[in-house]
């Protein structure tokens, strides 16, 4: 809790390992001593202020959670996903605690965000409404047209990788999902609900971390586990 305010996290593990081209489900796969998940749990789990874990995930997936859950103090509830993020967000969101105020929501393939990214999101809620962590673009970037002709350069001073973890007021974000299932536009984070519906609170961006990388192919397990290596 922050200011008597109940916290809970959603932490989405029900994607599949297609762009891995990996058998086992991404969050699943062993870096060194264990598997990806269990990074992100460890440092989830050892953060006081947050109450409660909502763990999104696939059942079929509950063999390898049975050797990983009992590790943890911390009481972590399994929730069925969907075939896609948000819809496996929106099942979190169903199954949180009545008395949750704030909710953090959280890749499970992002295993190296820092306990100390999560508590400057956490203490950034206590004046905003939505708060996202990013790291500003090292790279150029261009917008192109639909026919992969370039259009403009945005400069790139104000642009910015937006990663997860990311903090809401938790009703506030449970009823823009609501009229989100009922739309067929498409996000591709939680904060971007926020801009489509045009609400009153802004969006507030913290500086996130650039170790924060998600896995997402073969490659990224390479670098992740050169990453540990240099720790």
């Amino acid at each position: 809790m922050i200011d008597g305010k109940f916290i809970s996290l959603i932490l989405t593990a029900a994607g599949s390992g297609t762009r891995m081209k990996s058998r086992v489900n991404k969050p699943y796969i062993r870096l060194g001593s264990k598997p990806i998940i269990e990074f992100s749990l460890d440092t989830i789990s050892s953060i006081e202020e947050i109450d409660e874990i909502i763990l999104v995930r696939r059942s079929l997936d509950d063999k390898y959670l049975r050797e990983i859950l009992p590790k943890y103090k911390k009481k972590i509830k399994l929730v069925e996903g969907k075939d896609t993020r948000e819809k496996s967000t929106f099942e979190g969101l169903k199954a949180l605690d009545k008395r949750c105020k704030f909710v953090l929501t959280h890749d499970g393939v992002r295993p190296f965000a820092s306990k100390e990214l999560f508590y400057r999101l956490i203490d950034s809620l206590r004046d905003n409404k939505a708060v996202i962590t990013g790291v500003k673009s090292k790279d150029t970037v261009k917008i192109v047209d639909e026919n992969m002709y370039i259009d403009f350069t945005p400069n790139r001073d104000y642009v910015y990788n937006i990663q997860t973890p990311q903090g809401f007021d938790k009703d506030m974000l449970y009823s823009l999902y609501e009229k989100y299932m009922e739309s067929e536009f498409k996000v591709t984070d939680d904060s971007g609900l926020f801009e489509f519906y045009k609400t009153a609170s802004k969006v507030k961006l913290i500086q996130g971390e650039y170790s924060n990388i998600k896995l997402t192919t073969k490659e990224d397990i390479i670098f992740a586990k050169a990453f540990i290596k240099g720790e």
